[in-house]
């Protein structure tokens, strides 16, 4: 979605899980799956009583599956589809879930600033690509101004080789953007350039991963 006023683009998701009560009291999920809740919730206070009803129907294997399916992610992201960002954020979700706190805070620590932003190239690259999709209707003016801001918050954020690497490839492919933009099409050379900085924070989250011992033996165990 684009912000007009703000010049900024985000990612938006909004996810449905439809079920309904019976009248003898059973809870019916339309995906024959009642979601755990082992993520964050965030409730209004009105909603307790619903969330409270909802819990008592969820399964008591429910934590051991939600693990189990966290785990087939962070294989795909290890292996299939590389992407070390996500797979850093699901293993502190399963190390919280199966109690080894030491990995999960150091894990937590990752995606506070400055390595956050690092994040947040990944969630650009993204959008960038939807954006040059067709039918897409997002003013494309708007990715410059957007890639502009995210070069700003690299250069305040981070510092020495890393910074000097990641701006000069951002810069780069900044350039090349504002030239697509009027073709309307990525060139072969932005999307090599895509791929640079991809790759870069892959790096840099897989170095963050396998630093550790216990983490990266984990994740040996995982790709097996």
């Amino acid at each position: 979605m684009a912000d007009p006023i703000r010049k900024q683009l985000v990612n938006a998701s909004n996810m449905l899980d439809v079920a309904w009560e019976s009248p003898d009291g059973e809870i019916i999920p339309l995906d024959s799956y009642l979601d755990s809740y082992f993520q964050e919730v965030y409730l209004d206070a009105e909603s307790i009583p619903v969330f409270s009803k909802l819990v008592k129907h969820v399964s008591g294997d429910a934590l051991d599956d939600y693990v189990t399916q966290l785990e087939k992610e962070v294989k795909k992201y290890c292996t299939k589809d590389p992407n070390y960002g996500k797979a850093a954020k699901r293993l502190y979700n399963i190390f919280r879930l199966t109690g080894r706190y030491i990995d999960a805070a150091y894990l937590r620590e990752l995606f506070d600033e400055p390595t956050t932003i690092l994040y947040q190239i990944n969630a650009l690259i993204r959008t960038i690509d939807e954006t040059f999709q067709k039918g897409s209707k997002i003013d494309r003016s708007t990715i410059l101004n957007q890639t502009d801001e995210l070069i700003l918050g690299v250069t305040s954020a981070l510092e020495g080789e890393k910074e000097t690497e990641i701006v000069r490839m951002l810069l780069n492919f900044r350039t090349l953007l504002a030239d697509d933009i009027n073709r309307g099409k990525l060139s072969p050379q932005a999307n090599a350039a895509r791929a640079e900085i991809i790759n870069i924070v892959n790096n840099f989250f897989y170095e963050k991963l396998t630093g550790i011992p216990s983490i990266s033996q984990y994740i040996e165990n995982i790709q097996k």
